[in-house]
């Protein structure tokens, strides 16, 4: 369902409803945390590389939260 966000002019002012406000800061923050991962080169490297692994089938199961924090512990 797609919602339709009412904005209006009153006394030069623009106001909308406080769920559409809510939403729009949102997708703000969304598209600032978006920017910001496109503008890191060392990131965006990373995420490439993760890709060819997975392209490839290096892959694996994490099977606990131990399992995983013992992969940052090697």
């Amino acid at each position: 369902m797609v919602s339709v966000m009412r904005i209006k002019e009153v006394e030069h002012d623009v106001v909308l409803r406080k769920e559409d406000f809510e939403s729009l800061i949102g997708e703000m923050e969304s598209l600032t945390e978006s920017i910001e991962i496109l503008s890191d080169r060392g990131l965006m490297e990373q995420i490439r590389e993760s890709e060819k692994d997975i392209g490839k089938g290096n892959i694996f199961e994490i099977q606990s939260e131990e399992y995983l924090n013992n992969l940052f512990l090697e």
